[in-house]
């Protein structure tokens, strides 16, 4: 039964988890404990006996250690009395008297040399030498090594000649000498110094007759190499200088392998040698000098006061173990019988987990017995019980309670959800305050674009956040009243300090919360960033009145302009002049050198042009290379002054393109309002015409209108370029060019944009803004749209028939909406060539489409509907654009140009084309961008997900004989 009752308790562990959690018995838990326990009172008991019995060890090596620098001391002092004696029977030796009073070192060498090798002998001397009063040397005996004390025995024998009192230094150079410096006396004088030295060698063989320890005497000497049979140990950098007989020098060089640093003998080292603890120690002494590098150590043999320790240390552990192991078993039979009871009743709880709660009192009955001495056991059995049956009762409340509570937190999760979800996916800052304006939370778009963190902002002021100017001094008293109760709802825009110090300006929506305690948030508050929409309405706004190459006035803000001025004329009889500049060779730069160098020399122009102007002049760029400006209250000689001033002005200015060096030069006409002109139209036009009389009479100079040449030479004009135009009719000049145009994702070419030029007599190809004009002032345009549609389709079924399909891209002029035969010769030349007119697309220009808006959208809706499609170009140049997207049945949009060139390098262009895009894509048309030069405009295009791509980068304008397709057209 208990092992059914255990297989219960482990397939519920408390966790929901099904897998068998590991068991381990109590009584097992606390036998384990009280065994770790015991073992580290006893590990500790004997640790600290070993410490103490080691910590007696040292104290008493330590006193043994100061009784053995005192025996060493002693032997030094008893050298010394030796010497000292020794000193004072040397003037009463016969004949040194004599010898000492005159000085004479022959003398004194004659006197004592009989008794050097006799005091040698018995006396131990190593040296002996004779100074006089004036501290020279009058004799000596010993050995040379002695010479090495030399120095410092002449500083001894100054001390005493001066003090005359004897000094009893020890030096230890070369090896340990105990020297005694004492004055000499005869008769009472005071006749010189004697010094003798002896070696150390009878204290350290003395020490061993008193201590029964070996002593030894080292003197550091790096690097010397042993002489004769001196002992040296390499790795201290020490010779033995003496030692006891019985010292066994193996032991030093056993612990010179063992402890290589020398230092570490100050603290004393252990060597076990043949079974044996030797104990190797320095001896401190007080007459050492530490410039001597000597030192004297001391083995002493410590086996028995080891093996002592090691005996004490293991008879504790093996008591100790005993009692651990006795301590377990008593306590093992005590805790079974209990245990086992207990262990019942555990496995048996989880029947009331399972709400078994009859089989869990079945359970506890049918093991349980009458006590007559109850305990904690029993009382536990007992009580469990009377928990089941609470639990029981319990139960059958909280399962019907369960079911409703279930039902509302099912509700409450999928409005959190929701809640949650909508505040991270909000494209808004969320924030909320409490009641003393301290910001609370943050979403997470909130904290990616003012880049503060939840966690940074919390506590902070709400206010703290905002760039507080002028118009939005009263707003603290507004947000108070918001948290105050006094007030619903605040709408205001601001502009938030970001974390990186940006500025975004951001409009405000606060709106009171309702608050159940005072932790509760009082406002909340949402932001709407208006940053990209409040650049780009500037940027609109700018681009409405200004040529975005040049800065300058474009043309619509120009004629603005010029109407003012011409107003004011007129009510204040002021007159004025209007200057027209035309580049010289702008095509020929264009084409040479590319689109970005004729846009240099238009910036170049633009500048000198501004600064030699006065600053009440008027300066614009009417397009392409096209300026002119507004001169206030001139006369003509002030005119032509300014004209002239310009062109010289022009004349100095260059540009060095690909090597090529091209240099500014304009032609200007003049005209003079009212005189010339009234309107804004009659004085552009005679303007116009005086640009062309001063470039007919060799471009880089001026000309000023006059109103007899007004009509004449606008005649001349419109009348040679009907000729020209009627001819290239007549006999096929028109020549086509094919300018590819790439679909952006895939990279191929999707069509071609079909471009007219005209071949003229002198073999020059000309451009259409030599020819249309005048062919649209003649009412020729309709010819010339006709013969291109006409060639077009032809080409393009030709093609068509051969197994392959081009799609063409024809633009539409102005007037073709007022040309009622357009729509029956498309059908019909469809139907003659047996043409697909899906792959036609036909481009338009606002201008186009401005005359009579709802007669050119049913022109259009009926072309469509033979299956063509039209394309809107020029899209963005002014607001009208938006309108026309909305109000024309366009498939594609064309953006402006002048917005693609320096795409790369203009954030504003990038801002504005991104927009215009995005309008596009919004009324589902796609987009083409013209004037693409470079592979980064290209790439920043893919970004935007435009759809076409146009300009020199993919594909130069070419003629039809060297188009992909030249195979497929009639020759």
């Amino acid at each position: 039964m208990e092992k059914n009752l255990h297989k219960n308790a482990v397939q519920l562990d408390g966790t929901g988890n099904s897998g068998p959690p590991k068991f381990l018995s109590l009584k097992w838990k606390v036998l384990l404990l009280s065994s770790l326990i015991l073992i580290t009172i006893v590990v500790s008991f004997t640790g600290i006996i070993y410490v103490s019995l080691m910590d007696d060890f040292e104290s008493q090596r330590n006193a043994q250690h100061r009784r053995y620098a005192s025996e060493v001391e002693g032997l030094i002092d008893q050298i010394s009395r030796n010497l000292h004696q020794s000193a004072e029977l040397i003037p009463f030796l016969e004949g040194m008297g004599t010898g000492l009073l005159v000085h004479d070192g022959k003398n004194i060498a004659e006197a004592f040399d009989p008794y050097w090798a006799p005091m040698q002998l018995t006396k131990g001397f190593e040296v002996i030498r004779f100074y006089d009063n004036s501290n020279q040397l009058l004799a000596s005996w010993g050995a040379s090594e002695s010479d090495t004390h030399d120095d410092v025995m002449l500083n001894w024998v100054r001390k005493v000649n001066a003090r005359e009192q004897p000094v009893s230094p020890l030096s230890c150079r070369k090896s340990c000498m105990q020297f005694i410096v004492a004055p000499l006396l005869v008769e009472g004088n005071s006749v010189g110094v004697v010094v003798i030295g002896a070696p150390l060698v009878d204290a350290v063989l003395g020490f061993k007759d008193i201590s029964g320890a070996d002593i030894g005497l080292l003197i550091q000497e790096p690097g010397n190499t042993p002489k004769n049979n001196e002992k040296r140990i390499p790795s201290w950098d020490v010779r033995i200088a003496a030692h006891s007989r019985e010292m066994n020098l193996a032991i030093l060089d056993q612990a010179a392998l063992q402890y290589p640093d020398f230092n570490q003998l100050e603290k004393g080292i252990q060597v076990f040698w043949e079974n044996q603890y030797l104990q190797i120690k320095p001896l401190s002494l007080g007459k050492m000098n530490a410039s001597d590098n000597a030192q004297f150590i001391v083995v002493t043999d410590i086996t028995s006061t080891i093996h002592t320790i090691q005996s004490s240390t293991q008879r504790n552990m093996i008591i100790g173990l005993m009692g651990l192991i006795l301590s377990e078993l008593l306590l093992f039979v005590i805790l079974s019988q209990p245990l086992s009871r207990l262990k019942h009743i555990v496995f048996t709880l989880p029947l009331l987990a399972r709400s078994s709660f009859k089989n869990f009192r079945s359970e506890l009955h049918s093991v349980g017995q009458k006590r007559w001495l109850k305990d904690e056991i029993d009382m536990l059995d007992e009580t469990a019980a009377a928990l089941s049956y609470q639990l029981e009762k319990l139960e059958d409340q909280v399962a019907d309670r369960t079911a409703i509570l279930a039902r509302k937190m099912e509700e409450l999760s999928k409005e959190r959800d929701f809640i949650t979800n909508l505040l991270d996916i909000a494209q808004v800052i969320v924030i909320t305050q409490n009641a003393d304006g301290e910001i609370l939370t943050l979403n997470a778009h909130g904290e990616t674009l003012i880049q503060y963190t939840e966690k940074e902002l919390q506590g902070t002021q709400f206010l703290d956040l905002l760039a507080l100017d002028g118009d939005l001094r009263d707003l603290p008293g507004h947000l108070e009243e918001v948290r105050s109760e006094r007030r619903d709802q605040l709408r205001h825009e601001a502009n938030v300090l970001c974390k990186d110090a940006s500025v975004r300006h951001i409009l405000w929506l606060h709106s009171r919360l309702t608050r159940h305690t005072e932790d509760d948030p009082a406002m909340l508050s949402v932001g709407l960033d208006m940053t990209e929409h409040k650049r780009t309405e500037g940027r609109l706004a700018w681009l409405a009145d200004h040529d975005p190459l040049t800065d300058l006035f474009n043309r619509r803000r120009f004629q603005e302009e010029l109407e003012q001025m011409l107003n004011l004329a007129a009510r204040y009889r002021h007159s004025g002049a209007l200057l027209f500049f035309d580049l010289d060779q702008f095509k020929y730069i264009n084409d040479t050198s590319g689109h970005q160098a004729g846009d240099a020399l238009l910036k170049m122009v633009a500048r000198m042009l501004h600064g030699s102007i006065r600053s009440v002049d008027i300066l614009g760029r009417l397009g392409g290379d096209e300026f002119a400006v507004i001169l206030p209250q001139t006369t003509p000689e002030g005119a032509i002054e300014v004209a002239k001033n310009a062109l010289a002005c022009l004349n100095q200015g260059k540009i060095a393109i690909n090597s090529r060096t091209h240099k500014a030069s304009a032609s200007v006409g003049i005209a003079l309002f009212p005189e010339h002109g009234n309107n804004v139209h009659d004085l552009l036009a005679a303007a116009d015409l005086a640009m062309y009389q001063a470039k007919e009479a060799g471009r880089g100079g001026w000309h000023l209108f006059s109103n007899e040449e007004k009509t004449r030479e606008r005649m001349h004009t419109l009348v040679y370029w009907k000729e020209k135009i009627e001819y290239a009719l007549l006999h096929e000049r028109f020549l086509f060019y094919f300018q590819p145009i790439m679909h952006i994702p895939d990279k191929t070419i999707d069509h071609y944009e079909v471009l007219l030029r005209m071949l003229d007599d002198d073999g020059t190809i000309l451009a259409p803004h030599f020819f249309i004009p005048a062919a649209e002032q003649t009412g020729l345009i309709h010819a010339i749209d006709h013969m291109v549609l006409r060639k077009s389709i032809a080409q393009s079924a030709e093609i068509q028939h051969r197994g392959h399909r081009v799609r063409f891209s024809i633009n539409l002029s102005a007037h073709a909406f007022h040309d009622p035969e357009l729509l029956p010769m498309l059908r019909e030349a469809f139907t003659q060539y047996n043409a697909d007119p899906s792959n036609f697309m036909f481009e338009i220009t606002e201008t186009a489409a401005l005359e009579d808006l709802p007669a050119a959208r049913k022109l259009m809706e009926m072309i469509r509907t033979l299956g063509c499609s039209f394309t809107l170009d020029d899209f963005g140049v002014g607001f009208s654009s938006f309108y026309y997207i909305r109000q024309l049945p366009i498939d594609v949009v064309k953006i402006d140009g002048s917005f693609i060139r320096n795409l790369a390098d203009s954030p504003d262009d990038q801002i504005l084309v991104k927009a215009l895009c995005d309008v596009a894509r919004g009324f589902g048309k796609k987009t083409t961008a013209e004037f693409v030069e470079n592979a980064a405009t290209l790439s920043i295009l893919e970004e935007m997900q435009i759809d076409y791509a146009q300009g020199f980068l993919i594909g130069l304008p070419m003629p039809a004989c060297d188009s992909p397709f030249k195979d497929f057209l009639q020759t």
